[in-house]
């Protein structure tokens, strides 16, 4: 944070102006943009603040273990109340957030905090903290913190680690650091359990997702042209093995171990007639500039992107319909 002291400092006094304070996460929430919006909201309500947790959609399954979790909500009543300040946390844009149209309903003028760690951010806050080459929203904010000289506890700890785990994979992906393992050794000082987090977010999965990674794995196929090895799923994979979408969630990482082709891609069907593609590299491959042909956005080695219509695989060949 040390380049940062000016940003660090001016979103500190925006804080402390404030007495209404929103936090948003992004839709389809990860670990990272849900252990950020906990850790901040823990530390803001300490000082006193009216905090309010938002994200779009319902909290994982996975995540449920995490420190008062049950503070965050989905209800779209919230944006009727005033706020002072609003900040979102591992939001690339508005639009991830789905609150685009919501904070536009607001009838007070805020102060918009964006903090983030893609390098496709377009900086929409009237304050951003955003730094591409840090891990995770969660490690930026434990900076972030750190610079604030807070006090720090296990909820707080617990929180920030799992972001900082689940985005980098286990501190295994391109993204780690020595900056990200020593955020997490501090972090373990004060009280979060590595194991635990691992287990509860990494290590637990059903016969049912087995079955859905199957069917990826079993379809896998290589561009020679393009250096490329893709995969696809159709809502009809997530019927017949009874799962919803979440269920495939890691699988691109998993893709990471293998040794041929230099991009792996995933292809996705989502239940509203979108279709979503997960990029992933381990080779010095700037994915955004891909993902950005077709709308997207997100890390260098990781990014993903949305497009409107259905997969259809025939004559071996998929297409987008």
């Amino acid at each position: 944070m040390e380049n940062h002291k000016n940003i660090s400092q001016s979103i500190w006094q925006k804080v402390g102006q404030a007495t209404d304070i929103l936090i948003v996460s992004h839709r389809n929430p990860d670990g990272d943009t849900i252990g950020a919006n906990l850790a901040l909201a823990i530390h803001l309500k300490k000082l006193g603040k009216n905090v309010t947790s938002f994200c779009f959609d319902p909290i994982p399954a996975s995540l449920k273990f995490l420190p008062q979790n049950n503070i965050i909500t989905d209800t779209h009543l919230i944006f009727t109340k005033k706020y002072d300040l609003i900040i979102t946390v591992d939001c690339s844009n508005l639009e991830l957030a789905s609150i685009e149209n919501l904070i536009t309903a607001l009838k007070n003028k805020f102060t918009l905090i964006n903090i983030d760690h893609h390098i496709s951010n377009p900086l929409y806050g009237d304050i951003n903290l955003v730094l591409p080459n840090t891990s995770s929203t969660c490690e930026l904010l434990y900076d972030l913190l750190s610079d604030w000289q807070i006090t720090w506890n296990q909820d707080l700890a617990t929180n920030l680690t799992c972001g900082i785990l689940t985005d980098t994979g286990g501190l295994k992906n391109p993204s780690t650091t020595y900056l990200s393992i020593s955020a997490v050794a501090n972090l373990i000082s004060y009280g979060a359990n590595i194991s635990k987090i691992t287990q509860k977010t990494m290590n637990q999965t059903t016969v049912s997702k087995l079955k859905l990674w199957g069917r990826a794995l079993e379809r896998l196929k290589k561009i020679n042209k393009y250096n490329l090895v893709y995969t696809w799923l159709t809502q009809q994979d997530f019927i017949d093995c009874q799962v919803d979408e979440t269920v495939s969630e890691g699988l691109s990482n998993f893709l990471h171990i293998l040794n041929e082709g230099k991009i792996t891609m995933i292809l996705k069907e989502t239940n509203n007639q979108m279709i979503k593609g997960s990029l992933r590299t381990n080779a010095d491959i700037d994915l955004t500039k891909l993902a950005a042909k077709f709308g997207g956005g997100g890390h260098k080695k990781a990014a993903g992107f949305s497009l409107p219509g259905r997969l259809e695989y025939a004559n071996n060949k998929l297409r987008i319909v």
